[in-house]
């Protein structure tokens, strides 16, 4: 065995981590946003207070999305 498999230099690109903890943030915070207000418009339930927290989700990764493409150029 060889002692140069712990010396990786494999790296995340430059500035990926900025982009990961957005997308984390903004993943937590939509879904949180989209339940409370699935909760609050959508009593019934009916799969509709995991839609709006999907929404948010979803919303969340599309904006980490963007701005990641935005900041290539």
């Amino acid at each position: 065995m060889s002692d140069k498999s712990s010396d990786s230099t494999w790296k995340l690109p430059d500035g990926f981590e900025d982009h990961l903890e957005a997308g984390v943030i903004k993943t937590i915070v939509g879904a949180a946003a989209g339940g409370a207000i699935g909760m609050v418009l959508f009593r019934s339930g009916g799969g509709w207070r995991a839609a709006s927290a999907a929404a948010g989700v979803g919303a969340a990764w599309g904006s980490t999305y963007e701005r990641a493409m935005a900041s290539k150029k």
